[in-house]
């Protein structure tokens, strides 16, 4: 069994060893290359780390702190993205990885941290899922901060639509919404700024800035889909997707008042699947919880697209 690893904090020049791996890896998706992690760097102090043994790169561990809470050397992994920690190059023995995690809160503790959180890989962006590290995690007295509801559409199966789905893809075909990949990211990002404005009171994670420097240097992995009549952008869903590790994930959704009216958000979603189907295993349409709360009506309407729940998890430790 390996017993030592080198553990080295993360620098510029060791960019391609690290989005290597995150390409190779089994539990890591493209929001954990370099050129992604970083678009909002001055907001954390990053703390990454690449795990060595015998000169072999096992491991990187994607993680930061926040600024506001630099006093009390509070590491999460990571604050920034909607998951984090250690990602493996392959499906690790348990004895490894168990070994691996124990090397690596020692380090993080000699080194001044004095706690951790730990945003887990959903199981939807795993090429290959195991709950390993939830395991270690409880037996290293973590305590399961959060757990979250994800849902998540089976590409690999026939899917069912329900009624209320049906029925608004009528309406869709009925008023002639034509469903297309488009450039038109700045006019959907207005439509999502006044939506989530009226019915939440916040903005998207991202700027328009933010999401047009992402989608130009992943434009394999980020996609907007738009619904409209003629000219008239009715609503969106921005995807991002990894085939190699055979996932889409709809990271924003929205639609205007006309949208609504004619099932365009609905129109969209199917379009997806149906073409996403034979190429894609998964489909993930996002949590319906906050802080742990379900939103019944956000979850069913999920569900009448075939979706079925994951948990996602965080944990959390006092080093």
């Amino acid at each position: 069994m390996l017993t030592t690893f080198q553990i080295k904090r993360y620098a510029p020049s060791d960019a391609h060893i690290w989005d290597e791996l995150i390409e190779q890896s089994v539990n890591g998706g493209f929001i954990l290359k370099r050129s992604f992690m970083e678009y909002h760097q001055e907001r954390f102090d990053d703390f990454s780390f690449l795990l060595w043994s015998n000169n072999k790169l096992l491991a990187v561990f994607a993680a930061a702190m926040p600024r506001q809470r630099a006093h009390d050397r509070l590491l999460i992994a990571h604050p920034g993205l909607t998951y984090g920690g250690l990602i493996t190059a392959h499906n690790l023995k348990f004895s490894v990885l168990e070994a691996l995690y124990t090397a690596l809160f020692n380090f993080l503790k000699e080194n001044g941290f004095t706690q951790l959180k730990i945003k887990l890989t959903p199981r939807v962006f795993c090429k290959y899922y195991s709950d390993n590290s939830s395991f270690i995690l409880s037996k290293s007295s973590f305590e399961l901060e959060r757990r979250e509801l994800n849902s998540v559409v089976d590409l690999t199966q026939d899917f069912k639509i329900g009624s209320r789905q049906q029925n608004n893809l009528r309406k869709a075909r009925k008023n002639n919404v034509r469903v297309e990949i488009s450039e038109r990211l700045d006019a959907f990002w207005q439509i999502l700024i006044d939506n989530l404005r009226q019915v939440h009171g916040v903005k998207p994670v991202h700027t328009l800035a933010e999401i047009t420097y992402l989608r130009e240097n992943h434009p394999e992995n980020i996609e907007l889909y738009i619904a409209q009549i003629e000219n008239r952008i009715l609503a969106g869903v921005v995807v991002f997707k990894e085939l190699q590790k055979g996932y889409l994930h709809s990271q924003y959704v929205s639609t205007n008042a006309e949208g609504r009216q004619v099932g365009a958000v609905d129109a969209i979603l199917y379009h997806i699947m149906q073409q996403a189907q034979g190429k894609y295993q998964r489909f993930s349409l996002g949590i319906s919880t906050v802080e742990g709360e379900v939103n019944y009506g956000l979850l069913s309407y999920k569900e009448g697209f075939g979706a079925r729940a994951e948990v996602v998890e965080t944990y959390a430790k006092v080093l």
